[in-house]
């Protein structure tokens, strides 16, 4: 009897071993990141766009943008932050211009974010980057807050138009690590505002920009040329919502607006529509694989304009393209370029 537990023990031990030394290289393996089930894109009035995780929450302050995963989270970072929290990321986008903080070099304004920095933290690595084609400046960190809780954090700086540009993440403890590829794909998507530019023919600076910028919102999604803004417009009758794409022709811009379709169909509501813009033409088209109808009309002489009408969820889906006739082939496939990518929800 003691003979038999004394072989059964080798391999128990054995066992034993296999599983302590398992355990223990999990708890050294990389951390697992945060969840991130999509991507959601962020505009502000400036043209600056990144995205983010989807579901996080974005609070949009004066001069900065602060992103956690929750409200909770945000409680953590403080002032002061918790010293007992084990996890948590934050995402900061922020801006300075030249002027207002009276720095005019990055070299500068990168010694000025070092010396802010080792205030409260301990400098852990200084090094550059390219972030769409310019030289950024890059500071790591950390602060130990508490027996259980450090925060790490990293900085990235560039310059652009007479403005510094920054990306702060932070994170406490193995979520720093977790994080990492995450912060390379919103770093990656980072763009700035477009650099103004003198034009001499006024004409020449209302053309549509090839680049885009994107829009999204509950109701609908679309990228438009980059040098073109999206502003709410008024909300007339039954109108549940509406958004106006324009440069500096206000002459040339497209709409959309959406209002019930009260259970019509997109033929029934083109018919019942059609005859307030008296149109040239009419023809079928898809509006986000959705069937849609169109027509084409003359506002004046020197004015084209183009309605596409789409039903979705008993919701009517309007977009209206307006051009100035002399330019239309600078305007009219930039125009139809940016519908062809209008997503409906």
């Amino acid at each position: 009897m003691t003979q038999a537990i004394k072989k059964s023990a080798a391999p128990l031990f054995v066992s034993l071993l296999v599983l302590g030394t398992t355990l223990f290289i999990a708890s050294c393996s990389k951390p697992a990141p945060p969840e991130v089930t999509g991507w959601a894109f962020y505009q502000n009035t400036y043209g600056m766009e990144f995205q983010y995780p989807q579901g996080w929450q974005v609070i949009d302050e004066a001069s900065k943008i602060r992103i956690y995963p929750s409200p909770e989270v945000a409680a953590r970072f403080g002032p002061p932050p918790q010293e007992d929290a084990t996890g948590g990321v934050e995402i900061i986008f922020g801006a300075e211009k030249f002027k207002a903080i009276n720095i005019g070099t990055l070299a500068a304004y990168k010694e000025a974010a070092l010396a802010k920095i080792k205030e409260a933290n301990t400098l852990d690595k200084e090094w550059q980057m390219t972030v769409k084609n310019l030289t950024a400046e890059v500071i790591s960190y950390h602060a130990k807050i508490s027996e259980r809780t450090t925060i790490y954090g990293k900085r990235v700086m560039l310059e652009h138009d007479s403005t510094f540009y920054y990306m702060n993440f932070e994170a406490f403890n193995t979520d720093y690590e977790g994080f990492q590829p995450y912060v390379d794909s919103i770093i990656a998507s980072w763009k700035l505002p477009k650099a103004k530019e003198n034009y001499k023919d006024p004409n020449a600076a209302s053309k549509p920009s090839p680049e885009v910028a994107r829009y999204q919102s509950d109701v609908v999604e679309i990228q438009y040329p980059d040098n073109f803004e999206v502003t709410p417009s008024p909300k007339k009758g039954k109108t549940e919502f509406a958004v106006n794409i324009q440069g500096l022709r206000q002459d040339c811009n497209i709409t959309i607006d959406v209002f019930p379709a009260e259970k019509l169909s997109v033929d029934k509501v083109f018919d019942q529509n059609k005859g307030k813009f008296n149109p040239k033409s009419t023809g079928d088209t898809k509006i986000d694989g959705n069937a849609a109808k169109f027509l084409v009309t003359s506002v004046n002489p020197t004015i084209d304009r183009k309605v596409i009408f789409a039903v979705k969820n008993d919701k009517v889906y309007r977009v209206i393209m307006t051009w100035y006739k002399p330019m239309a082939a600078d305007f009219q496939p930039a125009f139809e370029k940016a519908v062809s990518t209008l997503k409906i929800k």
